[in-house]
Formats: C-alpha cells, structure tokens, sequence
C-alpha cells in the first residue's frame, strides 16, 4: 500500500505548530494535503491550518507585533526597484542601455547579501573592477535610504524579526517547521536561532525518501520527450485516477508555453478542441507577465493613447478588441480596414475622431459607421480629454484613481459577462493599481508619462497565473517542486547544457567575497553540488521516477548529464513518442480527398468580383479565383510606414491617368514646349497626391514632398519615351468595361486605349515597381490581363503592351503592333490573338461551372492565405 504523503504534517500542526515553507506554491499544496488528511480522519470541519511561505510569515509576523513603532514602514517589490534605480542612476554619468535589467540584478544582489548576512561595508573594501565599485556605493546609498526613510524591503525582514525575538518584542512561536527548503541562509538561521534561545523549537521537516523505482530514457528530439512524458502521465492516472503526477522541466521559466503544449499533445490529444476543462488537465505552475494578458494590453493601450499617439498597428489591436467600447465589432472593422490605407504614423485621440468621425471621412462614402463604431469614437473622445492632463503633475496614488476613471469610461474590460478567469484577472489588476499607487513613498509625484510608463513597468514586471483546478498533472519547475511529494514523477531535459543548470552568482559582487561567505554559485563545486542535491531530492520525492534527456534540440547536438551516472535504472518505461495528435487526423481527411467540392454555378444574378485578375486566378489557382471573385475575400491590405508599395502605384497610375485625360496625340505631346510639359507633369502629380495630404502628419508630408519630385522625374522620362514610340494616338484612358462570357459578368478597367496608323488598337496596361513580361520564356502570356480585355472589346486588336513605369527606366513588353519589343508576326496575330482568347473563354467556363481545383505546385507564400479556408495540405499529400 502507497505511503500517505506528508505524513508529517498533521504532527507539525499539532500543539501550536506551524509550518513555514520555501514557497507559496508548497504552502497551498500542503493546505490542500491537509484538508484531505482530516477528511479522510472522518472530520467535517476542522480550523484553517498555519501554513505560511517564508515571506509570508515574516510579514505576519511583523504585523503582529504590538508596538508598530518599532518595525519600519514596508517597501513593495516596486518600490525596492524605484529605490534601486534612483540609487544607481546617482553612480552612473548617463542612463546606460540595458539598465533595467542592471537595476534588476542589483536589486537581487542585495537579496541575497541580505540573506547571507554581508555587511554593505565589505562590498567596498572587495570590489575590483568599475562595476563592483559603482555597486558598492549604490548599495551604501540605497541602505542609507532605506535608514533615512525608515523603510524595511524584503531582504530585511528576517534581521529585524530575529532583532525583535531576541528582545523580547514578539511572541514566540512554540514549534517551528521548516519544509521545503534546498538551502538554508544564514537569515533563516538566525531566525531560527533567536526561536530556540526565546524558548520555542525549530524544525526542518526532511525531504522525502522514497526507494523510487527509476528509469532513465533518451529521445532524439525535445518534443518527442515531452509529448512522450504527456502520454506516460495519461497511463499513470489510468491505472491509478487519484495518483499525484507531476513532470518537472529546467528551462520552464523560459519555455512555459511550450512545454505545455506539448506535455497536453501526450496527455489529452486533441486538447485544443476541449476548451478550458482539455487545457486546464497540465497545471503549469509558471505564471505569464500581467502586460502580455490581451485584456492589460488593451488597458495600457488605453492609457498610453491618453498620453501620445499611438500608430496604426496599434489602433489596430483596440478596434478589433473586444474589451473596450462594446462586443460588436463589425463597424469598428469597417474603420480598422479604412485605418489600414493610410501610412502608418501616429494618432492622437482627437485626431482620430476628427478623421473617423464623421460618414464618408475614411471609409466608404454612404455607409453608415455602426452603433459600435459611435461607441468606440465616443471612447475616443474620453480619451482626448484626459491628454489635457499631460502637464499635471499628481501623485501615483491620484493617478490610479484617474487610470480606474478612465478605463470604466471607456467601458474597459468590455460589456460581457466575465468568466472567474477573466473576474480573476480584472482583480489582479485593480491590485496593481494599487501597489503603484503605494509607490509615492518613493516617488511622491510625477507626470501622465512617467505615471503611464512606471505603471507599464509594473505590469511587464509581475508574473500572474489565474488561480483554476489543480489539473491532473504538475507541471514543475526544479525548483518550485522543492518539498512536495507525488506518486509519480518524470524530470524532463537532463541533458549536459541544462543540468547543471548555468551558475548564476550574485551580479556586481566579487567574486572573493561570494567564495568567503560560501554564497550560492560562488564555486562551480558548489553549483554542482546543489544541482545534485536538487536532483536526488526530485527523484526521491516519488515512488516512480523517470529521468529523460534530448539528443537534440533547435539543430543542436546534445549529451546526457554526468549527474545521471549517480542513478542506477531499476525499471523500464515504454518510451514510445504518441506524435502530433493532428498528424492522426490525416488519415480520415485523406480517405475523403477526391471528394466532390465543386463549388454552385454562377447564378444569373452573381457578379464576379476581381476584373482580369480573377480570370488569370482561374488560370493558375482556380480555387484562390473562387475565394477572391466569388465569395468577395479581400484580404486586408498591411499596415506600413510611409508610401506602400500599393500605394504608390495607384499614385503613378492615377498621375498617368491625369497627364493623358485630354488624350493628346502624340504630335501634340511632341509639340509641348518644355514649360507647358513641366507645368501638366506638375498639375498630373499634385492631383494624385492631394488625397494623400489632407490628414498627413509632417513625417508624411516630407515623404509626399521626395515622392512628388520623383514622380515629377518618372513622367519626363515617360514623355520622353512615348514621343519615341512608333505613331499612336490615344484613344481612352480608364475606360471602363462589361465583360460577359459563359454566364459570367466580370467589371474591367483599362488603364489605355491607343489606336495605331494602320487603324487598330492597342492596349496598354501599366505595371511598376519589378519590370513584369508579357510573354514567358516560351512565347506564351505570363498574365492574361490584356487578353481579357481584347476579348471584352471585340474590336480590331492589333497589339497588347505593357509598360512598366519605374523611376530608373521606362521599359515597354508586349506582343503585336505598336509595341517596340516582343513584335509577333502580324500575318499569324490574329491567329495567335485568338488562341490566346479561347484560354480565357476555358477559363470564363470553369468560373461559370463551380470549378474550384486547388494547385498544388503553388509555393508556400502564395498558398498560405487560402489554406485555412480550403484542403489543398490535404491535396498535397494525396498526389
């Protein structure tokens, strides 16, 4: 029969005993085992038991104390780091880069100088280099702050307990147990001592000692190990549902996320199709950064927009978000889409609303903007009135009560109902609210930037995890499993490069002073010794253990620990790899493959969208012209800095479009004298970019005034060019077109129309950006663009040209009369030309019957949009 874990609790409880732990995790595992000891001891209710972590029993006991007068005020984790911060900014010339991550190693230096009981004084007279110096006289400065002040931080707590003990000051505690612990410091020993002397006892609760029986496995791959180690927890709860599984990984801090995932592929396959009930079966003891929860995010979005303008990907993430304004978003995406055509740059609230506000100013003409988009602009407003306060100055407590004000005006964290993660959540940060609002100890006031950027700060800083069901499997960090017990366990990642784990002594401290105190990390002996003591307190912890490392991972070649040699394998695990649960699923998706998926006929009714492009889709990816032409998908266009690619071409064109709307011939162009050219190159460029103007911010408008002066050179060159062509004379320019064949009505637009001396026409279509072909290498059309067109026509065609405009040449490609290269024999063009035409009329019929072929020779960049709407992966494999 399995040993009842913990089995020494309820004795440590007895008799006034408490228990102190390592960690806070430790402690609610412990509350947890003790509620289920006393209930299988038949009780039905039973008092809350003392089990406190360390820190959290140094603060209690500190609270307790009588004469508050006699225990300095205590600084928050925050307001260590603002303290820490002014003291080194004050030994520093300039504010270096990279200095919060300075400010941080400092601030847990001094931790554990305090937990070793270092006076700052020996930090002066051992510190070598620059560093260790510019410490030594932070750390004097930040202990004279501290005493000033009269303020207590984390790292003093345990001193200033012993101190009262040893005077008498507090109430003794009768029996102490200490339980979980790898290292005891010096601080905790004092404490200890001071107990003992004052009468009561100290006890360290000793680790488990189970005669485990272990096997060692080897993987190829990370991911193989852990979905294998997912799938042994699977057996384990089967064979025994109450069993206590945990699977602990070194490099859980870093890869949380990771692990997870692929722990849950073994455990629960098919877990992302569970909901939170699949998900919630792997608890992963490591929280993520408040910041990086959507819900924070939007806030200091929020908050930030109050203090400056924010760009367009971020207005972006806010109008898409649902936890603000209101849950529909359909009219908030109509304006998203709109926000998307202009340069990216950045907008202020009001700005914003004077843009957006009104119907017809940044999104369609006529379309009315939606009762959410209303709520979303009145949001806006809010916001533009607060950056009235930029100048204020307040102190952090009355900017949190502005913060909380500003974001229940805005309808933040949104109108639906919260589930308790989400309640959770919200709570969590209305705390933060108001630990920042406890920093005016330190900092008494400051302005709406500084407010807004130490409250960011704040939030990057705290690790938060939603408090949910314990799951059916821990999954560990080493060091957070210190103390707990389980009936089964598998330590994960024991390879060379992350067992022992990299030695991390105290930053900014010599390296003298560190070995004279036995400091951890001082000696690479000692991080040996203590990887090795945390590994056979791990594999004792349970009754079955499985250590397992990688050969490889990210490419990289990897060994097995020298540690392991220390194990003697007693048992054997089936070590089988269960893969990618999604991987099973092809099967089933291929034996339906040749399925018919033949999209309806087009309808007398249907209008397909796209012009020619849909055509040439047809051509080359029948399904993406199904998508784009029939269903109308439109891809949202990206969000760039500056002139788009996109952007910049419709400029060109419509720059074209305005030099030639009064098609002149070409002896017309050829007789403008060079003032009159000049003067409708000028005009031509400003009408195209006067829509670019009317909401630029000067970045733009520098931008716009280098593009004008381009454009104004690329239209000389073009003149120049044309006047060089064989004789033409313009006909039309953006004609719009009807084109109907087989059933279906396709919009065209051509961009020119020139009639040639022998009376036929030419067509003409511009490109820029990358010259583009007419013809492949083959003779063929690479796009049958201008094939629609001549077929939409049914005119006398006697060539079709592109010409690809670009500020460094002018280049013409083509086939037929009247283009300069690529000339066909004109007694075969008509034969040729109507070749051409019966591939768009196959492909005018296969739009017109459903056709919806996936290519599956297309690469992977022109693919990936349509994969998630079609089975073309599924395709791929059958062929």
């Amino acid at each position: 029969m399995p040993e009842r874990k913990y089995a020494w609790l309820a004795e440590a409880i007895a008799d006034n005993g408490i228990v102190v732990t390592a960690s806070r995790r430790l402690s609610r595992e412990l509350r947890v085992a003790f509620d289920e000891q006393q209930q299988a001891n038949g009780k039905t209710a039973w008092l809350a038991p003392p089990i406190w972590s360390w820190q959290d029993w140094l603060s209690q006991q500190l609270t307790a104390i009588a004469d508050a007068k006699r225990v300095p005020t205590h600084l928050d984790s925050f307001s260590e780091t603002l303290l820490w911060e002014q003291c080194l900014k004050k030994q520093l010339p300039e504010v270096l880069p990279g200095f919060a991550g300075a400010v941080r190693q400092a601030k847990q230096s001094w931790h554990r100088l305090q937990d070793w009981m270092i006076p700052v004084a020996e930090l002066g007279t051992t510190a070598r280099s620059y560093d260790e110096r510019m410490y030594a006289q932070a750390a004097a400065e930040y202990q004279r702050r501290l005493r000033a002040g009269s303020w207590l931080d984390r790292g003093g707590k345990a001193a200033v307990l012993a101190d009262l003990i040893e005077q008498r000051q507090l109430a003794v505690p009768e029996r102490v147990f200490l339980a979980g612990f790898d290292r005891i410091s010096p601080a905790i020993r004092r404490v200890c001592a001071a107990i003992d002397n004052a009468g009561g006892t100290t006890t360290v609760a000793l680790a488990p000692r189970h005669d485990s029986q272990m096997s060692i496995v080897c993987f190829d791959r990370l991911e193989s190990e852990l979905r294998t180690a997912g799938a042994w927890a699977r057996e384990q709860l089967a064979a025994n549902p109450h069993a206590s599984v945990a699977i602990v990984s070194p490099i859980l801090e870093a890869n949380a996320a990771q692990i997870a995932r692929l722990v849950r592929e073994g455990l629960v396959p098919g877990w992302q199709y569970g909901g939170a009930r699949y998900e919630s079966a792997a608890n992963v003891s490591y929280g993520r950064k408040l910041s990086e929860y959507p819900a924070v995010a939007t806030a200091l979005l929020i908050l930030r927009w109050a203090n400056q303008g924010l760009t367009g990907r971020e207005l972006s993430l806010l109008l898409r978000s649902r936890s603000l304004a209101s849950n529909e978003t359909n009219g908030r995406s109509r304006i998203e889409l709109a926000l998307r055509r202009f340069p990216d740059r950045s907008w202020m609230a009001e700005e914003f609303c004077d843009v957006f506000g009104k119907t017809g100013t940044g999104i369609d003409s006529g379309t009315d903007i939606g009762t959410d988009t209303k709520v979303f602009l009145e949001c806006a407003a809010e916001i533009a009135k607060v950056a009235k306060l930029r100048h204020d100055s307040a102190s952090p407590a009355r900017w949190a009560q502005r913060f909380d004000s500003i974001l229940a005006a805005v309808h933040w964290p949104g109108p639906a109902v919260l589930n308790s993660k989400e309640f959770q959540l919200v709570n969590r940060w209305r705390e933060l609210l108001n630990e920042f609002a406890r920093i005016e100890t330190i900092v008494p006031a400051l302005n709406l930037a500084e407010a807004i950027r130490r409250l960011s700060a704040l939030a990057a800083d705290t690790l938060y995890q939603p408090e949910s069901g314990s799951g059916l499997v821990h999954i560990l960090g080493t060091l957070e499993a210190a103390g707990m017990e389980f009936d089964c366990i598998w330590i994960s990642g024991l390879d060379a490069s992350q067992w022992p784990p990299v030695a991390r002594p105290a930053a900014f401290v010599a390296t003298a002073l560190q070995k004279k105190h036995d400091m951890p990390d001082a000696t690479p002996g000692d991080t040996l010794a203590f990887a090795q003591s945390v590994l056979q307190r791990l594999a004792a912890s349970a009754e079955t253990c499985v250590l397992s490392w990688s050969m490889t991972r990210d490419d990289a070649e990897l060994t097995a620990s020298s540690l392991l040699e220390t194990f003697t394998e007693s048992s054997s695990v089936a070590a089988t790899d269960p893969g990618w649960y999604a991987g099973q699923l092809v099967g089933a998706a291929l034996s339906n493959a040749d399925a018919d998926d033949d999209a309806p006929p087009v309808a007398g009714d249907d209008r397909v969208r796209g012009g020619a492009y849909t055509v040439q889709r047809q051509v080359t990816e029948p399904f993406g012209a199904f998508v784009y032409g029939r269903l109308g998908v439109k891809p949202p266009e990206p969000i760039e800095t500056g002139l788009s690619a996109g952007t910049r071409g419709n400029i060109i064109h419509n720059a074209l479009h305005n030099l030639l709307a009064t098609r002149p011939t070409q002896q017309e162009i050829s007789a403008w004298s060079l003032e009159n050219r000049e003067q409708r190159i000028g005009s031509a460029v400003d009408a195209a970019l006067a829509e670019h103007l009317v909401h630029a911010d000067a970045v733009l408008r520098r931008i716009i005034a280098l593009e004008r002066n381009r454009l104004r050179k690329l239209l000389q060159d073009f003149l120049t060019a044309e006047i060089a062509r064989e004789s033409f004379a313009l006909v039309d320019v953006e004609r719009q077109v009807d084109y109907s064949a087989f059933g279906v009505r396709i919009g065209l637009r051509i961009d020119r129309i020139d009639r040639l001396d022998d009376g036929r026409l030419l067509l003409i279509d511009y490109k820029t950006g990358q010259v583009k072909n007419f013809l492949d290498r083959n003779g063929e059309p690479a796009d049958v663009q201008l094939i629609v067109y001549a077929d939409a026509l049914a005119d006398d065609i006697g060539g079709l040209a592109l010409i690809n405009v670009d500020s460094r040449t002018i280049v013409y490609k083509g086939a037929g009369a009247g283009s300069p290269r690529n000339k066909q024999d004109m007694d075969i063009w008509p034969e040729i030309l109507r070749g051409w035409q019966a591939q768009v009329h196959n492909a005018m019929k296969n739009i017109a019957a459903g056709d919806v072929r996936m290519n599956v020779l297309l690469s992977a960049k022109d693919s990936r949009p349509l994969n998630i709407l079609s089975r073309k992966e599924e395709q791929k494999r059958v062929d």
